[in-house]
C-alpha cells in the first residue's frame, strides 16, 4: 500500500520545508478524535430470538445514556453513523434498525433504505394534519413506522392506523394499564413491543398479555459501537445544498461542488457504495457517482450532512487536496488519461492523513473503477502514473518527472495554475 503524506505537498518549489506552525500536520494533530458511536440494543420476539435493532444516540463509549440537547441533530448523526460512518452490515446485516424520529425530521425522506429501517415517531410528536401526511408519505415509500413510549387516547387513533409497531414503557403504566392498553391496540392490528422490561416476571407477564416483541436491560443492555467520521467542510455542503435545490441543477453542477471537497467526495462514494447493494457499477467519476445515485439521494444526504452539524476540515488540508486534484487533471493528456478520472485519484490520495487510517481501509470498500484502486493503492496504470508524477514534484523530485517525458516548466505551470485553482475554489466557498 502507499501512503501519501500531507507534508509533502506544501514543500515549496525550492525544496525547503514550510514552519511547523505552517505544517498541515501539526494543524490536522490538534483536531478532535474523528471516532463516532452509536448504541444498538436488540429486539427480541417471544422464542428470545434477535429481530431488530434500536440506535440510539451516544457521544463517546463510555456512555450508557444518551446525552441530547438537539433532537433533530441527534437523530441525524445517528443515520449518518448508522449508515456511512460505521455502516449498516456491521451494525445489522439483515435485520431492520428502529430510529427516533422528532417531528421536524419526518418532512425528510430517511436516507436508510425502506427494508432496512422503521421510523420511530417520538411521543412529543403533535397528532396534526402536518404529521399524518409526513407519516403517510413515509407509508407510501415503504418505510414501516412505530409509535415511541405510546399511551392510548382516542386523538391518537389516527396514528394507530398508520403504526406497525407500537412501542410501550412498561415503567410508564401499571399492570392494569398495561393490559387496558393491550386490549385496546389488540383492535389495531400494530405489533406491541415491550419496552423496559427488567425481570423474568416482567417478561412473562407481557408476554401473556400479548406482547410479540420485547426490549430492555433484563434481556441486554445496549452496546456502543464505533467508526470513524471524516469531517466535511459546512461551506461545500451549504454549497451543495443550495445547488440542489436549483430547478435548473443538473449532475455537472452538483458533481463539481462535490469536487471541492476531498472529504465530501468520499462521502459520496461511500453513499453510492451503501445505496447499490448487489450492484457491480464501478464508478468513474464523481459525477458518475451523482447520476447513479439521483439527484433526490444526494440532497437527502446533505441535508443531514448540514443537521449533523460537521466540523470544518483545516483550510490547509481542503487548499492542499484540491491542488493535488487539479494538477493531477492538468497532467492527465500527458499520460493519455481521463481528466476527471485523474482529478478524482488526485482528490482522493490523501484522505489517510485527515482521518488517521491507511488508505486502504479507506478505498477498498469503495465502489471504485479498478483503475482508480489500483492508481490510489498501488500507483498503478496510467493514473497512477499521473499521481507519482504529482506526488514526485511535490517532493521535489525533478528527475522522475522528467523520466515521464513532462518538462520541468509543464510541471511548474500545471503547480502553479493548480495553487490558483485551489484558492480561488475556496475564496469561493468561503464568501458562499
Amino acid at each position: 500500500m502507499v501512503e501519501h503524506s500531507v507534508e509533502a505537498g506544501f514543500r515549496s518549489m525550492s525544496g525547503e520545508s514550510q514552519t511547523d506552525e505552517m505544517n498541515p500536520l501539526n494543524r490536522l494533530a490538534s483536531l478532535s478524535d474523528p471516532s463516532v458511536y452509536v448504541g444498538r440494543q436488540p429486539i427480541y420476539d417471544l422464542g428470545r430470538e434477535i429481530q431488530a435493532y434500536e440506535l440510539l444516540y451516544r457521544r463517546s463509549c463510555a456512555d450508557s445514556v444518551a446525552h441530547i440537547q438537539d433532537g433533530d441533530r441527534a437523530s441525524a448523526e445517528v443515520m449518518l453513523r448508522a449508515f456511512l460512518d460505521i455502516g449498516l452490515p456491521q451494525i445489522s446485516a439483515a435485520r431492520p434498525v428502529f430510529i427516533n424520529f422528532p417531528s421536524t425530521l419526518l418532512a425528510a425522506d430517511p436516507i436508510i433504505p425502506a427494508e432496512r429501517c422503521v421510523i420511530e415517531v417520538l411521543e412529543d410528536v403533535p397528532v396534526d394534519r402536518g404529521s399524518i401526511e409526513c407519516l403517510q408519505n413515509l407509508k407510501d415509500h415503504g418505510y414501516r413506522i412505530a409509535l415511541d413510549d405510546f399511551e392510548y387516547s382516542d386523538d391518537k387513533r389516527p396514528l394507530l392506523k398508520l403504526a406497525d409497531y407500537v412501542k410501550i414503557d412498561l415503567r410508564a403504566l401499571s399492570p392494569a394499564d398495561l393490559e387496558r392498553h393491550l386490549a385496546l391496540l389488540k383492535e389495531c392490528g400494530p405489533v406491541v413491543v415491550a419496552e423496559k422490561v427488567e425481570s423474568e416476571e416482567e417478561f412473562r407477564r407481557c408476554k401473556a398479555f400479548g406482547c410479540t416483541l420485547f426490549q430492555g436491560y433484563y434481556l441486554r443492555k445496549p452496546e456502543v459501537l464505533s467508526g470513524k467520521r471524516i469531517p466535511a467542510s459546512q461551506f461545500t455542503v451549504l454549497s451543495l445544498i443550495a445547488e440542489l435545490g436549483e430547478v435548473d441543477n443538473s449532475v455537472s453542477s452538483v458533481a463539481g461542488i462535490i469536487n471541492r471537497d476531498a472529504t465530501l467526495t468520499y462521502g459520496l462514494l461511500r453513499l453510492a457504495n451503501s445505496a447499490l447493494y448487489g450492484s457491480r457499477a464501478e464508478i468513474r467519476s464523481t459525477s458518475h457517482a451523482v447520476s447513479l445515485l439521483g439527484i433526490d439521494r444526494v440532497f437527502r444526504w446533505a441535508t443531514l450532512l448540514m443537521l449533523a452539524g460537521q466540523n470544518d476540515c483545516p483550510r490547509g488540508y481542503l487548499e492542499f487536496a484540491l491542488q493535488r486534484a487539479r494538477m493531477s487533471e492538468l497532467l492527465a493528456a500527458h499520460y493519455q488519461t481521463v481528466p476527471k478520472e485523474a482529478y478524482l485519484v488526485g482528490l482522493l490520495s490523501s484522505l489517510d492523513s485527515v482521518c488517521g487510517c491507511p488508505l486502504k481501509e479507506l478505498v477498498t470498500p469503495l465502489p471504485l473503477d479498478a483503475r482508480i484502486k489500483d492508481a490510489l493503492l498501488s500507483e498503478g496504470g496510467a493514473l497512477g502514473a499521473v499521481l507519482k508524477s504529482v506526488l514526485a514534484y511535490e517532493a521535489c523530485q525533478m528527475e522522475f518527472t522528467s523520466r515521464h517525458h513532462v518538462r520541468l516548466d509543464e510541471m511548474q505551470r500545471a503547480f502553479w495554475e493548480a495553487a490558483n485553482y485551489a484558492e480561488s475554489m475556496l475564496a469561493g466557498l468561503r464568501s458562499a
